[in-house]
């Protein structure tokens, strides 16, 4: 079930008859020789390798704790090579040693420049060999999969530098038999976005989106790209058909973004990326019990970075090739200027520091048809609301949703989720910060209890609290996840059964020294509770 809002998507691309030829390397910028600094290796295999960086200043040559060995690549946007357009970096100074290990990710630029950084004057004080990936700016990278929300077949996404139609490869698992299905193609540039800024935009290279028109009975192994440029072999979990009574757990979380602000492992900064996802990731990696993976908004927070994008796909890719992931829109991934503007939001939907991006990178990469759909898997009927359009009674999106909800065939799905980036309900923050979050309960909550749809779970205020199963209530506030701005991380695990729903939050918050995930909160809906409802609340950055 999909709204009555397509996107329509149209590439016309040249027919290539050779290979185009390589173009020489740009210049370098200028660079003193007041340090050394060494990489290894020179050639990385693929996208998300690690980097060995050694270095070691002259004699002579002072340190500051806000030195910087930077990543960056071209195309430059300065000649000076103490501009601010690093893809990452990190501080020598938080390292114990003079040696460090980081994941490198494929831009498509032909290599990376790698400079040590001063700290006091910005000045670039030495510079390493140029590190470059084996298969060029052409390889297939960001692999991700989706489901169709039509139809229910399983879509392989990719991107490369190449605009041509390239495969994906797949056989059931102990099988011989190899089956093909080739790609389509799209891109965007900076003029299709809504005056993004372009001291922030990289050609964000070519999507491709294959679909396997085959259903299968269990675990599939894949590959994709072209026959000399191939992603690795993976082993990816096929959708569960509508109605399948098998159980499972699907993630459910908002506010991802990219690991950054110097912590995690690898220590590095990012551009707007300032979370602890590396660990909610790395739990989700580990918990073979989650079959499907529901993102409600704010994505990556790249906010008009093109390059956070690629380093947002490049870091999902393990969970996201494994089990299928569904996205909707947020503020960070959605509102500008010309967005919707009702009265009473006092310009909340029209903010432009978010770069701009009216979701167009969103909708590419993942190949989204609509600004909100439906979709089944298994026993339930997702909804996914887009809470940056109109969704006041009568609009368009509030008609699609009563015709979806009156649609649903709970004999099949007896189960209803429904998401939306912003809540509809929201404990620890008072007016006037919930004056949309009023307006949204007011217009949607009607149809909820009409339909009884069981959970609805929502992102954007960086916190967790949930009500009780039955409503009005009040809300439950967990102590350990504080309150507004907690940088709380985690998702929900919510495990579907037939005659239950069983809802485990994992998170970490600033209070814990040990960045691994631990049960917060618990919950169950039973179906013999006369369509109990249970909200669910928590994401990080607004």
């Amino acid at each position: 079930m999909t709204s009555s809002t397509p996107f329509i998507m149209i590439l016309v691309l040249p027919l290539r008859a050779t290979d185009i030829p390589l173009l020489p390397d740009p210049p370098l910028p200028p660079c003193a020789s007041q340090c050394s600094l060494e990489v290894n290796p020179k050639i990385l295999q693929r996208s998300g390798d690690l980097l060995a960086v050694h270095w070691e200043l002259l004699s002579g040559v002072p340190s500051n704790e806000s030195d910087k060995i930077a990543l960056f690549a071209p195309p430059f946007k300065s000649e000076e090579a103490n501009d601010e357009d690093w893809v990452a970096y990190f501080k020598p100074s938080t390292i114990d040693g003079s040696t460090h290990s980081v994941p490198v990710t494929n831009v498509r630029a032909p290599f990376y420049d790698i400079r040590y950084l001063s700290g006091v004057t910005g000045e670039c004080l030495c510079r390493a060999d140029k590190v470059r990936f084996e298969m060029g700016p052409s390889e297939p990278t960001q692999g991700h999969t989706t489901i169709d929300a039509s139809t229910g077949a399983l879509k392989v996404h990719w991107v490369t530098d190449d605009p041509l139609p390239s495969t994906v490869w797949y056989k059931e698992e102990g099988s011989n038999t190899w089956r093909s299905s080739l790609s389509l193609v799209t891109t965007y540039t900076d003029a299709d976005m809504c005056d993004a800024r372009m001291d922030r935009y990289y050609a964000p290279g070519y999507f491709h989106t294959a679909v396997l028109p085959a259903s299968f009975q269990g675990p599939l192994e894949l590959t994709f790209g072209r026959k000399k440029l191939r992603a690795e072999q993976m082993q990816v979990n096929p959708p569960l058909g509508r109605g399948d009574r098998t159980e499972y757990s699907v993630a459910l979380f908002g506010d991802m973004g990219v690991q950054g602000a110097g912590r995690g492992p690898h220590k590095m900064w990012v551009p707007h990326g300032v979370w602890d996802a590396y660990w909610v990731k790395q739990h989700m990696e580990s918990n073979d019990r989650i079959k499907l993976t529901v993102h409600f908004g704010d994505i990556s927070y790249a906010d008009g970075f093109s390059r956070v994008w690629d380093i947002f796909g490049d870091s999902l890719q393990t969970i996201a090739m494994r089990n299928p992931v569904m996205v909707s829109h947020g503020n960070h991934d959605y509102d500008y200027k010309g967005a919707w503007n009702p009265s009473w939001a006092s310009g909340d939907f029209i903010k432009t520091k978010y770069g701009n991006e009216c979701g167009i990178p969103l909708n590419h990469r993942y190949a989204l048809e609509n600004w909100w759909y439906s979709f089944d898997y298994g026993m339930v009927h997702y909804v996914m609301l887009s809470s940056e359009h109109d969704w006041t009674e009568g609009s368009a999106q509030w008609l699609w949703l009563e015709h979806d909800l009156s649609t649903v065939d709970r004999s099949l799905t007896p189960w209803i989720v429904l998401t939306s980036h912003r809540p509809m309900l929201v404990a620890v923050i008072g007016e006037p910060r919930n004056t949309i979050e009023d307006h949204m309960a007011d217009a949607l909550m009607p149809l909820l209890k009409k339909y009884e749809v069981d959970l609805v779970t929502a992102g954007h205020w960086h916190h967790y609290e949930r009500t009780k199963p039955d409503l009005p209530v009040e809300f439950r506030d967990l102590e350990r996840t504080a309150t507004i701005w907690a940088e709380v991380r985690g998702y929900l695990e919510l495990q579907v059964k037939e005659d239950k729903l069983v809802g485990i939050f994992w998170g970490i918050n600033d209070t814990m020294t040990d960045r691994h995930l631990i049960e917060f909160d618990r919950f169950e809906i039973h179906r013999n509770d006369h369509r109990t409802r249970t909200i669910l609340r928590g994401g990080q950055q607004v």
